[in-house]
This record gives C-alpha cells, structure tokens and sequence, in this order.
C-alpha cells in the first residue's frame, strides 16, 4: 500500500503548484515567466522544496510549537502565543496602511 502514497504526493505538489499559477495568472493577473505552465512549473517546484525543508526531522512542528508556549526546559518564557502575536500585529498594520491608501512615506 506504501506505493500509492509517492503518486499522490507528487499530485498534490502539482496541484498546489498549478493552484497559485492560477491565482497568479488570472485572478492577480500578473505576468508570469513562461505565462500559466511555467508559473505551474515554478509553483510545483516550490512546492516540493518547501515540503521537503519543512518535513526534515520536524524541526518545522518543533519551532511552531514553540512559538505558541515559548519555554526553556519546564520553564514557560511567557504566556504569549508568537505566532498570533506576530500575525495580529501585521494584519492590523496593513489595515492601517490601507486606510492610508497605502501612500510611500516622503523624507
């Protein structure tokens, strides 16, 4: 049964890959090197990159676990969870920025 899992997984990078070349490609509407097939191409070797670089030794899990209860040993840092932190702090940001029309700043 172990023989399904590597077509699978290599149709599920190619879909992922296929997926933001459509996304780019015609909702963006962002030129891309090689128009949809190459961002596909592009996109599908991301994919597996990535997917490789995160599963080694799930040192990926690890550092997201962390960052959700930052502690040494038993010891918790903080009651903080980073991730969160982190991405609420961007979101309302960009909010911001936007409401300012996203102007560049001027010296």
């Amino acid at each position: 049964m172990e023989y399904i899992h590597i077509p699978l997984d290599i149709l599920v990078n190619v879909l992922a890959g296929m997926l933001a070349s459509w996304y780019y490609y015609q909702k963006k509407r962002r030129e891309l090197l090689g128009g949809f097939w190459g961002g596909a191409i592009i996109g599908t070797i991301g994919a597996v990159l990535i997917q490789m670089l995160t599963s080694f030794e799930q040192w990926f899990l690890r550092l997201v676990n962390w960052l959700m209860k930052p502690s040494i040993g038993e010891f918790l840092l903080f009651r903080v969870n980073l991730i969160s932190t982190i991405v609420g702090a961007f979101i309302f940001v960009y909010i911001l920025n936007r409401i300012n029309h996203d102007r560049e700043r001027k010296y």
